[in-house]
């Protein structure tokens, strides 16, 4: 049995409340919503080259991430569907930054919007560096897929956006509830979600965007 699984079962309605929540607001989701924002506001071809640049972006953030942590869980290669122990993320970090350059040159070819191709540049590089954090230190990755899409919402939504503010820390509660992380590792991962995708903006301002 999954040991977040096993900690609910056996727990409150506080902490059914928060492994609910942890799930609703799984990375994928988060950037699925996201992407289908960018290409509503970025992409103006056709509709039907709008669906399968969301579709591409969809599976390459997270999609086959997913089915692929399914897969490990089935054949008892990690403990639990989120990935607990710190020691377990590398593989299925390295597999889901090289899905997600694929999905990256995908959206090249099919000449996607700079916004939505941008924020595939953003996760490729941004889970190799979580990576290399987790190799030491396992920040909340719910709270990086979280904050760090933001980032490329503000165009759109300005200080709107801080009304997200109270999702966020509900996510954080939640994954401190469910004994996921400790709050230095929740602070961590939305901050770093913040700043290192704000980081990959600047490379590509003013070091890819040049180039092509």
């Amino acid at each position: 049995m999954d040991s977040t699984q096993s900690l609910v079962e056996h727990a409150g309605a506080g902490e059914r409340f928060a492994h609910k929540l942890s799930v609703a607001l799984i990375p994928p989701v988060i950037a699925a919503a996201v992407f289908g924002l960018l290409v509503a506001a970025y992409e103006h071809g056709s509709l039907l080259h709008q669906i399968v640049v969301w579709i591409v972006a969809t599976t390459c953030s997270g999609g086959l991430q997913i089915v692929y942590v399914l897969y490990l869980r089935r054949m008892d290669h990690v403990t639990a569907y989120d990935v607990p122990e710190r020691t377990q993320r590398t593989k299925p970090y390295l597999l889901s930054a090289g899905i997600s350059l694929g999905g990256l040159l995908f959206l090249l070819f099919l000449n996607a919007s700079v916004f939505v191709w941008g924020l595939m540049w953003c996760f490729t590089f941004n889970t190799l560096i979580l990576n290399a954090i987790n190799l030491r230190w396992k920040i909340s990755a719910h709270m990086m897929g979280f904050t760090g899409p933001l980032v490329f919402l503000w165009p759109l939504f300005g200080w709107q956006l801080l009304w997200l503010l109270p999702v966020a820390l509900l996510l954080g509660w939640a994954r401190i509830t469910l004994r996921a992380h400790d709050l230095p590792q929740v602070l961590a991962g939305a901050a770093a979600g913040v700043v290192l995708t704000l980081l990959q903006v600047w490379v590509l301002i003013y070091g890819v965007l040049p180039l092509l």
